[in-house]
């Protein structure tokens, strides 16, 4: 009988580390570049693009008005993000993005949004207008 209850035990605390596990992989978005181009534009929705990429990344490229944090120093910066705003975070292909958007996420940003392939996905700078 004790050994039934340790295996019921452990299995609850398994299932219990599960979901908490889950939850904070559920706490943003991935978005289209369309869609967060379109947030970006609307003055309700009150979004910023956060570029994860290193500063020699950044000087090829990035979009217009973007505040580059990169992932490097996310932990120790990202004070500097705004709680009350849209993040619409960014790298060159999406893996960096994802791991930035749990990090925030975890320190308690609630409106975070991973745009979804990276500046490798990125439309024309024409459609950022």
């Amino acid at each position: 009988m004790k050994h039934l209850t340790r295996i019921l035990l452990a299995m609850l605390l398994f299932a219990s580390f599960a979901c908490a596990e889950n939850s904070s992989k559920d706490a943003y978005a991935t978005i289209s570049w369309d869609k967060a181009i379109e947030m970006s534009k609307d003055k309700k929705v009150k979004a910023i693009f956060v570029d994860v990429r290193t500063p020699e990344e950044v000087a090829q490229g990035t979009v217009a008005g973007s505040l580059n944090i990169p992932l490097q120093q996310i932990q120790t910066r990202y004070a500097e993000l705004p709680k009350d705003k849209n993040l619409l975070v960014f790298c060159r292909s999406g893996r960096r993005s994802r791991a930035a958007s749990e990090f925030l996420t975890q320190q308690g940003y609630t409106k975070v949004y991973n745009v979804d392939g990276g500046i490798l996905a990125a439309p024309p700078a024409s459609a950022f207008k």
